[in-house]
């Protein structure tokens, strides 16, 4: 912030600067108006005339006139003269900088700033054009500014000197008020007022108001002086109460200490109750008397989708209103104080449906939480009571596969014993049968020829390819009843599987379907049991089978086709086994491996194929077996990884 002076003496040095660079730009002004209205035209007419006197004198040699041209161009505000004959060529020419004027006289003629004068000789008449150069000279600039540097020193040393006299002029009333003042402050300690004085009229109002200030100052010394006794005497009484409320201050602060104890321990208490209850796999409402709730856990906001600050003040009946029909029984627990239990429970409203098990508590009087009701997840519970009976099942069919086995396979041996008996009793050749057949008169050739054209021979063929697929049957069902006693082999899968799509292209009648195999290129060893592995094998290829059989897409282009290959994962040789069927929806697919599971018609199916699989993969193999939508058009695809041998 400059001061008063500072200002004054900017301002007055702001406005000389001013006034000076004004007065030069005025003078320049004028010397070029001048220079471009008067001395220009005067130079080149004077010139003009000097040129048509060396004419007169029969001067007419083109050098000495370029002479003469080049002289007149030195001058500083002639730029370019040339001279044409009449019959407008150009004679001679001289210039400063780039040329302007150009040979022909007509061309010329167009340019600014061009004076044009006509001259006789004896060549006859000629024409003197002459550009004038009107700028000011750098010279005129430079003693113009040299100039003005003089004069802005000489006045800077004149403002310096008047703002020196004038500060001292200023400086003498104020020094003669502040020695006033100094003695009047020397003078501070005697008890009679202090006046100060001055003759100078501009500083008298000054020297009234401090007289004023002055006057002020020792009414308040007074005032200070008494207000510090009766402070001093506050401060006694202000230090004994002090010592009283420290001492209360010190009382309070122990009867904090134990409040925030006491406050911590709830705080850590409560953080406890709310994780054991959010940690709670149940989901806990506490209801008031009008089953509206009060409070819940983290897994009751789970199940419903919500945050559980959310479901302060909603009714129970509207988030679940599977229990509207048990409303009688949450009032009933309120009034009796018994506990009740609905046991499997459907609840369908919570974002993924499930089977529970539902306990009511009442509480305690006098206090807003009436009833607590947990719900209890029992689905998987369910799951596992389930498959526990039909793991007993499936012992329980196992034994009676068993049994079954021994008991069909007696008859069954009977019935191909008696049938190679028949082939021996018909065949010719055997002395037995030749000497019985001379006896009756029978020819064993004519039998022989009668038994093939009524197509004997063929039904016998037939019993005995049904007794020996009957035979199989129950070999397979007494080695999956002692399997776990068998020996595995390292078996290449290559082999293993081209062996069995031999079987499935005899059993299955495989004509109208495309069955591919893709193979590896190395053998894919593994340690199994060719025959289990053959068995899953063949009942995903019955499944695939029957599934294409019935499926009649859209697509009049489609075929149906299977398609077998084997991958490497992972230290695992996998099969992959995928058809273009309809495949299998995802609500079905989670069901496929459970036993007794099957959505063929009563008499056609018995649901023990894929869990039969899938046991002899996980338990027998120590493998998976999976299942995932196929890649061609939405059909069936089942992965068999089983573990890879050296």
């Amino acid at each position: 912030m400059l001061l008063a002076r500072q200002k004054t003496m900017l301002a007055t040095v702001t406005v000389c600067a001013l006034i000076i660079i004004l007065t030069t730009l005025a003078y320049i002004a004028a010397a070029d108006r001048v220079g471009r209205e008067q001395l220009a035209p005067e130079i080149s007419d004077a010139f003009a005339d000097i040129l048509q006197i060396q004419l007169t004198h029969n001067i007419t040699d083109l050098p000495t006139l370029q002479s003469m041209l080049e002289r007149f161009t030195r001058h500083f505000q002639i730029r370019e003269a040339a001279l044409y004959n009449n019959h407008g060529e150009r004679l001679s020419h001289s210039y400063r900088n780039s040329p302007l004027l150009s040979a022909r006289l007509e061309d010329s003629l167009l340019i600014d700033k061009l004076h044009q004068y006509r001259l006789s000789s004896p060549r006859g008449e000629l024409q003197l054009l002459v550009i004038s150069d009107r700028s000011l000279p750098g010279f005129f600039i430079l003693d113009t500014l040299t100039t003005t540097l003089f004069v802005v020193s000489i006045s800077a040393l004149l403002i310096f000197a008047l703002y020196a006299l004038t500060r001292r002029w200023q400086k003498r009333p104020y020094l003669q008020l502040l020695s006033s003042v100094r003695r009047a402050t020397r003078d501070g300690e005697k008890e009679e007022a202090i006046t100060i004085r001055s003759d100078d009229p501009d500083v008298q109002p000054l020297t009234n108001a401090l007289n004023d200030l002055l006057w002020q100052y020792d009414q308040r010394t007074l005032n200070l002086r008494n207000a510090h006794q009766q402070a001093e005497s506050a401060r006694l009484r202000a230090t004994r109460l002090s010592t009283e409320t420290r001492q209360i201050n010190e009382n309070l602060a122990q009867e904090i200490s134990v409040r925030r104890g006491i406050e911590t321990q709830l705080k850590n208490t409560q953080t406890l109750l709310d994780g054991i209850i959010n940690a709670m796999p149940s989901a806990l409402f506490t209801l008031d008397a009008q089953l509206r709730i009060v409070q819940c856990n983290q897994q009751a906001g789970d199940w419903l989708g919500k945050q559980r600050q959310q479901l302060t003040g909603r009714h129970l009946l509207q988030l679940i209103p599977e229990l509207a029909p048990h409303a009688d029984l949450l009032n009933a627990a309120e009034q009796n104080s018994a506990v009740h239990k609905l046991e499997r429970l459907a609840i369908s409203s919570f974002i993924q449906p499930l089977m529970t098990d539902t306990m009511i508590y009442p509480l305690p009087e006098q206090q807003q939480a009436k009833l607590v009701l947990r719900i209890d997840d029992v689905s998987q519970r369910l799951q596992l009571e389930e498959i526990m009976v039909h793991s007993e099942k499936m012992m329980t069919v196992a034994g009676l596969a068993t049994g079954i086995a021994h008991e069909i396979n007696n008859p069954l041996g009977a019935i191909l014993q008696n049938l190679q008996n028949i082939r021996r009793r018909l065949q010719p050749g055997l002395s037995a049968n030749e000497r019985v057949a001379a006896e009756t008169g029978l020819p064993l050739d004519n039998l022989e020829l009668y038994l093939q054209q009524r197509d004997i021979l063929q039904f016998m063929d037939n019993i005995q390819q049904a007794g020996e697929r009957a035979a199989n049957i129950i070999a397979n069902m007494l080695q999956f009843s002692r399997s776990d006693k068998q020996q595995k082999q390292r078996t290449d899968l290559n082999a293993l599987i081209n062996n069995t799509l031999s079987i499935a292209r005899g059993d299955f009648g495989l004509r109208h379907i495309q069955l591919r195999f893709s193979s590896t290129e190395t053998p894919a060893w593994v340690e199994c049991l060719p025959g289990e592995i053959e068995q899953v094998l063949l009942n995903l290829l019955k499944n695939s089978v029957q599934a294409l059989s019935e499926y009649q897409p859209d697509d009049s282009q489609w075929q149906p086709n299977i398609h077998l290959s084997i991958e490497q994962r992972d230290q695992q040789q996998v099969i992959v086994l995928e058809d273009n069927g309809p495949g299998i929806p995802s609500t079905i697919a989670a069901h496929i491996f459970e036993p007794f599971y099957t959505t063929k018609d009563v008499g056609e199916g018995t649901g023990l194929g894929l869990f039969v699989s899938y046991f002899i993969i996980t338990s027998h193999h120590h493998g998976q077996l999976r299942y995932r939508p196929g890649r061609q058009h939405g059909g069936a695809c089942f992965e068999i990884a089983l573990p890879a041998g050296d």
